[in-house]
Parts: structure tokens; sequence; C-alpha cells
């Protein structure tokens, strides 16, 4: 019997629902991947041809075929429902931008657009024949995935790449029934537990906070700055999204690992690379910053806690120690504000602290998520914990294809906010490591030549730890 894919309704987890109560036009919830085929030895696309692709490979995910629907007065968290009137049409694309410039400001464009929750939250956008794209031969398919953040996470975008441009065929579809007693009993219910879910989770927290503080008095747990100084990236975003890519040779990268007289990974060497171009870039603005900045690094909480929701990964807070000017010594004691960020978010009572979102009440995360929305950055002096965001996803598979053609390169956009009007995901895949910038086109008018800080940067690290003509300890 072929294999079938039943989707059904599903409630949302706290953790998944703060991305629909958080977002607004100036703070979106979008995962963006962009995915690079050699199409120099193919033909043009039709849009039948892509729609053909499509239906055939929907069927791999049930975010495909359910929309959000919220429960009356947000008295209890949305659902995922399934939706019959689903239309493929409605959701595929397909364009030839010409160059990679104009795909490039497409893709900026999609990356900053709001996403429709009254159907489901996904879109396809395929861009054919793309002339120019760096380090790709010929013409090139750019195939846009995004879809919204409270389906999952950029973890969770690997595992349902795998399949979309795998080779294993889609299962049918099965839409069940919408139940609508049972989640209406669930409410009243819910209504009626809430207020002692409430306060248990509230007293749990105020426990764990305590057992928190004694452990950072103890010296055991290492909490980050409070407050940042604040930068022209950490202001409200007033001009539209820019997209840029920075290509690295991974064999550079891999050398200077090796090189290093200590253990660093491969995400130590790119955060110190993005903090040492990060503060040459202010300097040369005259905005050199007053202190050290710090990036928001997410961190999968996968193998570490048993969280029961679609996104897994929380905020680690990493020091970028922009104010070290000697790139060894920089690697060095961002490769130690790291392993304490990671050893802080391990720990069990941390984990504790950050559990209350999930016994919150609906209404209190949409009041959460409003309140956030109400603030202003354009005068503040400094910013709570981070300047910037750094993401870092997971080795990318060689094997994926797109309509026969070979996907060579895949990267992410980020979305900018009020408050982080900079942000950088890191992706690999073969022979090359890719740092995609987004950011505002008023705060940063050359991310040109900030990537070739970054390139600089990275070097300028490289050449020190090659310098030293030690191999890494294992």
């Amino acid at each position: 019997m072929r294999p079938e894919l039943r989707v059904g309704t599903e409630q949302l987890s706290p953790r998944d629902a703060v991305f629909v109560y958080d977002e607004t036009d100036r703070h979106l919830s979008n995962i963006v991947a962009v995915y690079f085929a050699d199409a120099s030895a193919r033909p043009p696309l039709t849009f039948e041809e892509v729609l053909d692709w499509a239906r055939a490979s929907i069927g791999h995910a049930p975010l495909f075929h359910r929309r959000l629907r919220h429960v009356p007065l947000d008295l209890d968290l949305p659902y995922w429902v399934p939706d019959p009137s689903m239309s493929v049409r409605e959701h595929v694309t397909l364009e030839r931008p010409g160059t990679w410039d104009d795909a490039r400001a497409r893709i900026a464009e999609i990356t900053s657009a709001r996403m429709d929750l009254t159907r489901p939250p996904w879109e396809i956008h395929v861009l054919d024949r793309v002339d120019g794209v760096p380090a790709m031969p010929g013409a090139t398919t750019v195939v846009v995935l995004k879809f919204h953040h409270s389906v999952g996470d950029g973890v969770a975008t690997r595992a349902l790449e795998q399949r979309l441009f795998g080779t294993e065929s889609a299962p049918a579809i099965r839409l069940d029934e919408v139940p609508i007693l049972p989640a209406a009993a669930r409410t009243v219910g819910t209504l009626a537990c809430a207020p002692v879910r409430f306060v248990a989770g509230l007293r749990r927290a105020r426990t764990a906070q305590a057992q928190l503080r004694a452990l950072v008095d103890a010296g055991t747990v290492r909490e980050p700055t409070p407050l940042r100084p604040a930068t022209r990236f950490n202001r409200d975003i007033h001009s539209e999204l820019t997209f840029h890519l920075l290509p690295i040779p991974m064999p550079e990268v891999l050398a200077a690992k090796a090189a290093a007289l200590q253990r660093v990974t491969i995400n130590d060497l790119m955060v110190t690379t993005i903090g040492g171009a990060l503060a040459t870039y202010l300097t040369e603005h005259g905005e050199p910053p007053d202190g050290s900045l710090a990036a928001m690094v997410p961190m999968s909480m996968r193998a570490v806690a048993d969280w029961d929701s679609a996104n897994q990964l929380t905020q680690m807070i990493v020091d970028l120690h922009t104010d070290i000017s000697d790139p060894i010594a920089r690697l060095h004691a961002v490769e130690d504000s790291a392993t304490a960020a990671k050893q802080r978010t391990r720990d069990p009572v941390v984990q504790r602290t950050d559990r209350r979102v999930e016994t919150a009440p609906a209404l209190l995360l949409r009041a959460a998520g409003w309140a956030r929305a109400q603030r202003r950055f354009d005068d503040t002096p400094t910013v709570p914990l981070c300047n910037t965001t750094i993401s870092n996803v997971a080795p990318v598979t060689d094997t994926l294809t797109f309509r026969d053609r070979p996907i060579t390169r895949v990267v992410g956009a980020l979305p900018i906010l009020d408050g982080d009007g900079l942000r950088h995901l890191i992706t690999s895949q073969g022979d090359e490591i890719v740092i995609a910038i987004t950011t505002d086109a008023t705060m940063m008018p050359d991310p040109e030549h900030y990537g070739e800080l970054l390139l600089a940067s990275f070097r300028e690290l490289a050449a020190a730890l090659l310098a030293l003509g030690s191999p890494a300890r294992t």
C-alpha cells in the first residue's frame, strides 16, 4: 500500500505561538531558504513544470496543507487545521529577473514581506535563468522557500529540504475533518486550569531564579552583560532590506581551524571574523563602539532538552569582543565566551527559568508580544543583551536537485527588525562557507564593502593562525 501523509488538527505549543503573537509589520517571523541550482545545461522552465514539481512535492510535510485558526478572543492557543481549499497556484511563482542584482533585490523583497496566515504559511518562488551569480557557472535557477517561523526553525528546514529536493517520492495526502467540539472543550478546560498552571509555573520559575543566582554567585554560570552600546544597526528600521552574500573557500577555513593552538570551532572563527569586520566598519564611519558588542547566536536544544514544540532553538548571547584588535586574542576571548554561553544554556537550572513560557496563557503571550512591539530604538544609548544576530545552520548535503538541476549552494535570509538591523546567516556546502548578510539600506548603504571587510577580517585571522605553525590539539 502506498504511504499516506495524514494531515490533522494540531494546537500550537506556547513556544511556537510566540512567533504568531510577536509578529508585526516591523517584526517578521519568516524562515527563508535560498537554493542555487546549476541550469547552464538546461532549457528555461515553464510555470506548468514548476507547478508539477510543487504538486509532487507538497506531500512531504503537513505545513503545506494547514492554515492557522485562532480561538475566539485568544482564550487559548491557536490551531493548525487542514485546509482543503489550498491551491498550489496561489503559493508558487516563476520569474526571470535577469541579473544577480535583480534576483538579490527580489529575494530581499520576499524576505521582508509579511505572510498571510489566513492560508497555509508557505511560498515557493522560482527565479529562473539568473545570470552573474558569483561562483556559479552560467545561468542559475534560484529557488526561494519561505514559511512561517511558527511552523519550525532553521534546523527543521534541513530535514524538509532533504525531502523536497531529494529522490524519494512524496506520499499521498489525506486531510482529516476539523474537530470543533473537542477544541471547544479544550478551551473551556484551559480557561479553568490556566490560572492554576500559570501560578504553579511562576513559583517554579522563582525557585529556579533563586538557584540560578546561587550558581552565578559561585561562578558556575556566567550571565550575559545586560546592556550593550547601541550602534547604527540598533535603531528602528527606516529603509528596505538588502541581501548580500560573502562566499569564503572552505579549504581556507579548515586550514585556519587546523592551525589553531587550541581547539576552536568553525563557528568560533566566523563569529571572530564578524566581530572584527563590524568593529572596523563602525570605526570607518566614525562610530567606534564604547565597549564590546555582542551577538545573539541561536542554539538548538534538540539534544539538550525535551521540548514539545516545532521550534527548538534558544537565544544564546555571545560577546564579540570587538574591543580587542588582535585577531588571535579576540578568537580566544570569543571561544571562552561561546563556551560559557553554551554551558549556561545547557544548565538544568537555566532551562527551568526559561520554562515560564510553557505555562503562560495565550492572552498573556499576546499582551507580551504587543508590549515588545511598542519599543522604539532610535534614541536609546544602549540595547539589551546584543547588537546583531549570527545564525549558523548545519551543513547542507551535496545531493539535492531541482528539476534535474543540481543544487550547489544553499543560503538563508533573515528578516531584519527594529533594534536588529544587521543579521548574518552562515551556511556551508561543498567547498565553500557563505555568510548571508541582511541589513537596512540606510544603516548600511555599502554592503559590498562590508563583505570586503568580512573577507579581510577572516584572512587576517587565518594568516595569524597559520603563522603560529602548530596543528590544533584534539
